[in-house]
């Protein structure tokens, strides 16, 4: 992949509501060698100073797996390809899905109202804005960054669900619903709730009877509801420094930022959405429309000296987490980066190029 092909997947990254962060400098990094990856791409790790954990998979084949523990903390356990890390705006993947598959059962409609959908989310604008806005972050809602005080912790400590639902009631549309896009975890904790009530049951227990279970993802689940390790995050404080800074009442992202998983759960989850195993052909062609997908970005990318093909991705970021599944469908591929020392959108997305080029180029 170019480097002209990167900038424009940064921009994608940039329009969902994600900025780049650079790295400090530490030791060289510990390999766990699950499978013995390049010289190349072991040379991209160590040089971009990533911790985390990664993977390749070709038609349900997996290619590589690699643990990477690059931060020198003594008792802190270190990651290995099991470890389970958040994965943060990843979640409106799955949210997104099984709203689709509420469509496709009759339950639900794209045109259908918030008003109408959830009718106790009590605003001015409930009957303006379609299911469908919700789903292509194209409502005008505002974005959980504009809730006053929004960055103070002890202000998201004193959130109950009902304060909070009364905090996003009282947000204002920036613009009229859909002649615009605006990145916003409002939508999809409405969407969760949406699922809570037309699914017939709540969005946790539909998430696991529809894609958790039928997928066998037995290492996914949500932060809030399971007491489990997850990777230590090192994120980057304003001296340059890391820190491990726990998660502030993770229920406030339901839907949207609260779940976590394993580079090989997600390896399954793409190659169950690559197949084509969960959504109607209506669905999928409402989820992957290039000019206003729901939940994933669809653009193209350049591998090698190749032609350009089709790509489909999703990512995330969580106070030192950053996450990203890449799809290439032409390629029948998967690609799996999960990190937790804030190395950066654009480092990782030239991990993934590398392994891309390693792995699904063709022959000259």
């Amino acid at each position: 992949m170019n480097y002209a092909t990167i900038l424009a997947m940064m921009a994608a990254l940039l329009t969902i509501g994600c900025t780049p962060e650079h790295a400090a400098s530490y030791d060289a990094p510990a390999i766990d060698t699950n499978d013995q990856p390049s010289r190349e791409i072991t040379g991209v790790l160590e040089e971009l100073e990533f911790s985390g954990s990664i993977l390749v998979g070709k038609k349900e084949e997996i290619i590589l797996r690699q643990a990477v523990n690059a931060w020198p903390t003594e008792d802190v356990q270190p990651v290995n390809s099991d470890t389970r890390f958040p994965i943060a705006s990843m979640t409106k993947s799955f949210t997104a899905s099984l709203v689709l598959q509420l469509v496709d059962e009759g339950k639900l409609d794209l045109d259908q109202s918030l008003e109408e959908l959830l009718p106790d989310f009590e605003t001015p604008y409930a009957r303006d804005v379609p299911l469908r806005h919700l789903l292509q972050n194209r409502s005008g809602i505002p974005h959980y960054v504009d809730i006053p005080g929004w960055f103070d912790n002890e202000v998201k400590r004193s959130f109950t669900d009902e304060s909070f639902m009364d905090t996003l009631e009282a947000l204002e549309l920036r613009f009229r619903p859909g002649s615009d896009y605006l990145y916003s975890n409002v939508n999809y904790y409405l969407l969760a709730r949406i699922i809570d009530r037309h699914a017939g049951t709540g969005y946790e227990d539909y998430l696991r009877s529809q894609i958790l279970d039928p997928l066998g993802l037995d290492r996914t689940g949500q932060i809030y509801q399971d007491e489990i390790d997850l990777a230590a995050n090192y994120f980057r404080s304003e001296d340059g420094g890391y820190e491990i800074i726990p998660i502030t009442n993770p229920v406030l992202f339901r839907g949207t930022a609260s779940m976590y998983s394993t580079v090989d759960d997600l390896s399954a989850w793409g190659q169950a959405v690559l197949n084509g195993d969960l959504l109607s052909e209506t669905g999928r062609k409402e989820a992957f429309n290039p000019e206003a997908p729901m939940a994933w970005t669809v653009t193209q990318m350049t591998i090698g000296s190749g032609e350009p093909t089709e790509v489909i991705f999703y990512n995330g970021r969580l106070i030192g987490y950053l996450s990203l599944v890449l799809l290439l469908p032409e390629q029948d591929g998967v690609i799996v980066v999960l990190n937790n020392n804030t190395v950066g959108y654009e480092n990782l997305l030239t991990i993934a190029s590398t392994l891309a080029e390693e792995y699904f180029s063709e022959p000259t």
